[in-house]
């Protein structure tokens, strides 16, 4: 079911795509490897979710186009309960991208591929996981982290949001969600960003919001 996907990569500023089913999860995924097949599952049963809201609504319902500050989740659905969804800078080729996507709908209900399914870990990201973890962090600290996320996205681009969230997930496991952790924090994340001049950038832009944290 790869080569499904493979096209899509090719095209300019398109980081990645996958096919989701939401009953058999992860069937194909051709992105960056920061991008772990748990959080991809998450977001592709997100996003049929927001599917079967939207076909209440139109049902001529096709792409599903999602904008954030640093990058665009576009799908479509296959069939129902199996989508296609690819993430893109905002500057990519949205009228190629919606021809490849009709390219690979034609394939897919011609059966021109293999079926598979991507393994994940038993310890897998579900929306329940994620949203215990922001359980555990107080309010005064996520409006911090959702600076701290956005400044990450200024540094790194589309791929800041999967990153940040990684990090944050496995900081949570390490002990309790506490101000004077934040330092081992950005340490994990600078340990992600991994060139210096990036870095020091991340640094830059959060010394203000931790002053401001810290002054109440």
């Amino acid at each position: 079911m790869i080569h499904l996907i493979d096209e899509l990569k090719v095209i300019p500023g398109v980081i990645g795509a996958s096919i989701v089913n939401s009953k058999e999860g992860l069937k194909a995924a051709n992105f960056p490897s920061i991008f772990k097949a748990e959080r991809l599952q998450v977001v592709g049963k997100h996003l049929l979710k927001l599917y079967s809201v939207g076909r209440l609504n139109f049902d001529d319902l096709t792409d599903l186009s999602l904008n954030y500050d640093e990058s665009v989740v576009v799908a479509r659905e296959l069939e129902k309960g199996t989508l296609v969804f690819a993430i893109c800078d905002p500057s990519f080729n949205q009228n190629l991208l919606t021809m490849s996507f009709n390219l690979l709908h034609e394939e897919y209900k011609l059966g021109n591929f293999a079926d598979s399914t991507i393994p994940t870990s038993p310890n897998d990201v579900s929306s329940a996981a994620v949203e215990v973890g922001e359980a555990k962090v107080s309010a005064s600290l996520q409006g911090l982290f959702m600076e701290m996320k956005g400044a990450l996205g200024k540094v790194l681009g589309p791929m800041a949001g999967f990153v940040f969230d990684e990090v944050m997930d496995e900081w949570l496991t390490l002990g309790p969600s506490e101000f004077s952790r934040i330092e081992t924090l950005i340490e994990q994340i600078n340990q992600e960003i991994l060139e210096p001049e990036k870095v020091a950038n991340y640094r830059q832009l959060i010394t203000p919001l931790l002053e401001t944290f810290q002054k109440g």
